[in-house]
């Protein structure tokens, strides 16, 4: 939640402070780099959190150090790498993607911060696998995306330039690594796990092991950050810099929307594998769709208000941010988001299933089918063709990854809990919404009245139905925390 909020508040303290272009400019380089470095770390996530506890839960405990290290090495060279690269090719790039004259300057300082941000993921990566969540919430979800926003105010009070702000930006990423990385050593150690030494002569069978399952995971992330990013930078490219920061707000509510859904699926990750390890198919039934229902109750609240009301969720961003044009974008958005949402973590059981091929694959399908229809519809629809092209392309990897979980495991999202979850949301916010909006009524005092009423409606559901959501055991972890 607090990621979530931070990186909306981000976007809001940009589209603020700074000038369309300029904004434009750090969304499309900021997308850039993070497109680096998914690329940079390797899918190392997905193979450390199907590898380490697989490992140690089969009594295998001596070959964890070893893959740490298999996968540490290649991170480090290959994020130096594009750093290098990117250094070298600054202002080139900055041409190619339509940035101004200080596209190169900005380059160059987020090449510098490259390394350590990879590193930082790795890191973190790693302490997840073992299901510790708490180094992930604090470093990265907490103090990182939250320093980002403040850091971005303060630039602007300094010096205002676009320079500034990306460094302000990139800062929490280097002091994130270092902390990471001294919590890692930390974790390792009070585990009893070493990765420093010579390789033993099982070095290379588990590295080859590892990197057999992990590298189709490497260039399926790539190609998920790019369904994300892509289209931020395309339409910098082929419309102007302003134009992406008009995208870059309208769009920004499916991250908002997304914390519920990421918190989960990390959570997944160690729990899939612990219950395909030990052929609990019944279990594991249970859990995919509890956290599908999980999910949408989270999510779709979120992406039903902001989707029945785009001209009052824009004009938090300014003047400069709203239209007939826009409102579609986000209109657009929020029904691609639900899709995406009720299918389900199909692509985190794929992958803990063994199946990071296919995952692969379908996340190449969307990201082709994000990128040639964005070139094709850009020009002739502007924004609304982006997002159209960006939903269009999250539905068919979501819709392709059901159907194969359904057919390999036999494991579907469809259920009672997951439309008991539906239906809450529609009640509670889509009724009363609509209304507004069949009506002609949406102004913002009517807005604010309807979605507080909404939020009253809907914890009063969550109640009532807490049993078959299985909302109880959240209540039962809390109580026993507070005992502690």
């Amino acid at each position: 939640m607090v990621s979530a909020a931070a990186g909306f508040l981000l976007v809001l303290v940009v589209t603020r402070l700074y000038e369309t272009e300029v904004a434009g400019v750090f969304f499309s380089a900021t997308s850039m780099f993070l497109i680096l470095l998914a690329a940079t770390t390797l899918g190392t996530d997905a193979g450390l959190g199907r590898f380490l506890l697989r490992y140690e839960k089969q009594g295998n405990g001596a070959e964890v150090p070893l893959v740490i290290r298999a996968a540490l090495r290649p991170v480090l060279a290959a994020s130096v790498l594009a750093a290098v690269v990117l250094l070298a090719s600054a202002d080139s790039l900055a041409q190619v993607l339509g940035l101004d004259d200080s596209g190169g300057a900005v380059l160059r300082a987020l090449a510098l911060v490259l390394p350590v941000a990879a590193l930082n993921d790795f890191y973190l990566s790693g302490t997840r696998a073992f299901g510790r969540m708490r180094t992930t919430a604090i470093v990265d979800k907490m103090f990182r995306t939250g320093a980002q926003p403040v850091l971005a105010a303060v630039a602007y009070l300094v010096s205002g330039t676009l320079l500034a702000l990306v460094v302000s930006w990139a800062i929490p990423y280097v002091l994130a690594g270092v902390w990471s990385y001294l919590l890692f050593r930390k974790f390792t150690r009070e585990r009893c796990i070493l990765p420093e030494g010579s390789p033993s002569q099982n070095y290379r069978l588990v590295r080859r092991e590892f990197w057999v399952f992990t590298w189709p995971r490497g260039i399926a992330r790539l190609a998920q950050i790019g369904i994300q990013r892509a289209d931020i930078i395309i339409i910098a490219a082929l419309m102007s810099p302003g134009d992406a920061a008009i995208y870059t707000a309208a769009t920004r509510f499916v991250a908002l929307g997304q914390f519920g859904t990421q918190a989960i699926g990390q959570v997944l990750q160690p729990r899939f594998t612990v219950l395909l390890t030990q052929g609990e198919r019944i279990a594991l039934r249970d859990v995919y769709k509890t956290s599908t229902a999980w999910s949408i109750a989270l999510s779709w609240p979120i992406y039903i208000i902001v989707g029945c009301a785009p001209m009052i969720y824009l004009a938090l961003f300014g003047e400069d941010y709203g239209g007939s044009n826009v409102n579609l974008v986000v209109v657009l958005m929020a029904v691609a988001m639900m899709v995406a949402v009720f299918s389900g973590p199909v692509d985190t059981l794929l992958l803990m299933s063994g199946r990071s091929s296919t995952s692969l694959i379908n996340a190449l399908i969307a990201l082709g089918v994000n990128i040639a229809l964005c070139f094709f519809l850009v020009p002739l629809w502007g924004l609304p063709g982006a997002s159209l092209a960006w939903g269009l392309a999250v539905s068919i990897r979501c819709m392709l990854a059901y159907f194969q979980v359904r057919r390999q495991l036999a494991i579907t999202p469809v259920g009672p809990q997951v439309g008991l979850a539906a239906g809450a949301s529609l009640m509670a916010f889509g009724v009363p919404l609509l209304l507004l909006t069949v009506f002609n009524v949406m102004e913002p005092v009517n807005f604010l009245m309807a979605s507080a009423m909404g939020g009253v409606v809907y914890t009063a559901l969550l109640w009532t139905l807490r049993r078959p959501l299985k909302l109880n055991i959240v209540l039962q972890a809390a109580r026993r925390k507070d005992s502690h």
